[in-house]
């Protein structure tokens, strides 16, 4: 059985004819056993004009107002828009003639005050029955907005931290790629999201000696950029020298891979990573790899891959990670890379090169885009701009699926080198 409750509001001198009405209207309602319960609110005239919230306050009573002959219409219309807002059910009961009659918005009905009570009656009981779904509902939907808003707020403050976490993490990434007369260096580095599973570095250890890596933590997003961070401050590349000499890259591989097995609390840290010095004086590259994609030996009729096979890093302890011994040669260009242009560039490619040595197709497109059979004076930097440009411009790119990152060193051609 249904709870029915009606409120009648009108001016004093008004409110005993209403209420007689309404006891009459009461005796004519639909369900025999649940007659309404009758309150009533004296009002003055005024309220409907300039102070129409005062009536509408939520008690889950159907309002019967009775509005006075003076009310001007745009009174009438600010108390619809109000008990409307308020999401208060009510019947307004006009003076003859009024230009408000017949609106109904928002559970808010307005009729003449001459609708018979058998009518009044049935338009009261509908509303009535309505009225607690509604307030249920109006109840539900608060909860909604103060928790959308909890979640909102949520979502803002973890966007804040994770644009802290990419800051933090590009402070520990070069701001600029070394000089070193003869040499050219470039750099591609483009996240997936706010942060990257992937990190790099490269820097003078001396006059002739540059060391340079490039790493990436398995998986993706956050837990993977933290893992970066303590790779980056692993490496023994920072300093670099121990009792006054180099570390080679099969040591500080090696070293690293020890600090991520030690760990205490269980979670696993896996990484590959490429590491490697360059003698600029002599070209000489000694490289280690750690699970990473084979570096790219860019010539200018061909491409070899710089195969130097080591374990994944923070998998097992005392693991060799075997070193490789290149020269570039004048013209050449060593390329590290990681695995997530894979994903960007999924077609096989027709090769460009003459050997590709087992080199991912893919390997070759960047090539082809980044115009690199071809730069002539054009320096690296001005390669990656347009790889990235090509990057921007390729299907899915709004939605990076990986993080991106390439790091290139070049030997400038001897005549390149007279003309500066």
């Amino acid at each position: 059985m249904s709870y029915h409750r009606l409120k009648l509001i009108t001016t004093p001198e008004s409110l005993a004819a209403l209420k007689a009405r309404i006891e009459s209207v009461s005796k004519l309602w639909p369900e025999k056993d649940a007659k309404p319960q009758i309150l009533s609110q004296p009002i003055d005239a005024s309220v409907l004009g300039d102070t129409g919230n005062e009536i509408a306050i939520d008690d889950g009573s159907v309002l019967v107002i009775g509005v006075p002959e003076s009310t001007p219409a745009p009174a009438i219309y600010k108390t619809i828009d109000l008990l409307r807002a308020a999401r208060i059910s009510a019947v307004l009961l006009l003076p003859a003639d009024s230009p408000c009659e017949g609106l109904a918005t928002g559970g808010v009905l307005t009729t003449s005050g001459a609708i018979s009570d058998e009518v009044l009656a049935a338009k009261l009981h509908a509303l009535s029955s309505r009225q607690e779904t509604i307030n249920d509902l109006a109840r539900d939907l608060s909860i909604s907005i103060r928790s959308s808003g909890g979640v909102r707020e949520q979502m803002e403050r973890m966007s804040q931290e994770l644009s802290l976490a990419a800051n933090i993490q590009r402070e520990l990434i070069p701001r600029e790629m070394p000089k070193v007369e003869g040499h050219d260096f470039g750099v591609l580095y483009r996240p997936a999201g706010y942060v990257s599973g992937d990190i790099y570095n490269i820097q003078k250890f001396d006059d002739k000696r540059v060391g340079f890596f490039i790493a990436d933590a398995i998986g993706h997003g956050v837990p993977a950029a933290l893992l970066t961070m303590i790779i980056s401050q692993s490496l023994p590349m920072r300093g670099g020298v121990s009792d006054g000499r180099l570390i080679t890259p099969s040591d500080a591989l090696a070293r690293l891979n020890d600090d991520l097995c030690d760990v205490s609390d269980g979670t696993p840290r896996f990484a590959t990573a490429v590491y490697g010095i360059l003698d600029t004086e002599t070209g000489f590259v000694q490289i280690a790899n750690a699970g990473h994609p084979s570096p790219l030996r860019i010539g200018e009729h061909e491409n070899y891959e710089v195969e130097a096979g080591g374990p994944l890093l923070g998998v097992f302890h005392d693991a060799h990670f075997p070193e490789e011994t290149i020269q570039l040669r004048p013209g050449e260009t060593l390329l590290l890379y990681s695995d997530g242009f894979e994903l960007v560039f999924p077609e096989k490619a027709e090769a460009v090169s003459t050997k590709n040595h087992g080199a991912a197709a893919y390997i070759d497109q960047i090539l082809s885009i980044a115009g690199w059979k071809n730069r002539g004076k054009k320096s690296l930097a001005s390669a990656f701009k347009t790889l990235e440009r090509k990057l921007d411009e390729a299907s899915g790119s709004l939605h990076q699926a990986d993080d991106v990152t390439a790091l290139a060193i070049s030997r400038c051609p001897v005549a390149s080198r007279v003309a500066a």
